[in-house]
Parts: structure tokens; C-alpha cells; sequence
């Protein structure tokens, strides 16, 4: 973290996907990451943080990536791309750390409707979880 940020606004990130409510749970991770870590004050009030880290989620994916022997999709891929930025919460605003973050993970298909949205839905909350761990290790071995 870079000198002078102790304490940090984590607002809820910006969804530009058409995947319904994705930014509701990244942004809990990403908050939960942050408050675990205990190396920064994760505050509630955007007027009393020193920083805010703000992101949006530009992409998620889901797709097939390997078939049986009868042409049935076998296993999918979903992945997520996020692009975060670290500002100084002042009047000038200065933009500290920019990064992207990506990630992606694999998961077993189903023939059952309802098993392979479950799937999914697990597959999504990885993703979050890791994206998060991902851009707390990052922006935290940048300073």
C-alpha cells in the first residue's frame, strides 16, 4: 500500500457484463480480503478514507472447452477480467496504483439443468474469491 493510505473505501464495483449481480459478491470478497489482512483500515464512509480502490467488471465468460466422445459438452471455462484503480481520495484525485485482473477457472458439466447452474454459480464464486486474493496480492507487492 502506498505511504499516507491507512485507511481505504472499497465502494461496489461497476458490472459492464450481462451476467445479473456479479459485482455484489467480487465486492464483498474484495472487502472481506482487505479487512482480513488487517494491513489497511477498510472504512464504510468514502469521506473518511484516504484511498478508494474502485473497480469495474469488464468481462465474464462462460464457455465450452472439451467434448465427449458423443459431442456433448464435457467441461466449461468461465473466466472474468476486472480492471481496478487506487485513488487518492482528495481533491486532486491522483490515480495510484491501475491494474487488470484476470482470472478463470474449470468446472465439469451436466446434463441436469438445475446441477450445471449450480456449477456455474460455484464456479463464480471461485472466480470472486480468487480475483480477490489476486488484486490484494498484487496491489499490495506494488509499494
Amino acid at each position: 500500500m502506498p505511504e499516507n493510505v491507512e485507511s481505504l473505501y472499497i465502494p461496489l464495483m461497476a458490472n459492464k457484463t450481462s451476467e445479473p449481480r456479479i459485482e455484489n459478491s467480487l465486492s464483498s470478497d474484495v472487502i472481506r480480503v482487505f479487512t482480513r489482512s488487517g494491513k489497511v483500515n477498510v472504512v464504510e464512509q468514502r469521506s473518511s478514507a484516504d484511498a478508494i480502490l474502485d473497480g469495474t467488471i469488464v468481462k465474464y465468460t462462460n464457455r465450452a472447452i472439451s467434448y465427449d466422445s458423443n459431442d456433448d459438452i464435457s467441461q466449461y471455462r468461465s473466466a472474468m477480467i476486472v480492471d481496478v484503480e487506487l485513488v487518492r481520495n482528495d481533491i486532486e484525485k491522483q490515480v495510484l496504483w491501475s491494474k487488470t485482473v484476470t482470472w478463470s477457472t474449470d468446472y465439469s458439466a451436466s446434463d441436469n439443468k438445475a446441477e450445471q447452474e449450480d456449477r456455474e454459480g460455484q464456479a463464480i464464486d471461485e472466480l470472486n474469491s480468487r480475483l480477490a486474493e489476486e488484486l490484494y496480492d498484487q496491489l499490495m507487492n506494488s509499494f
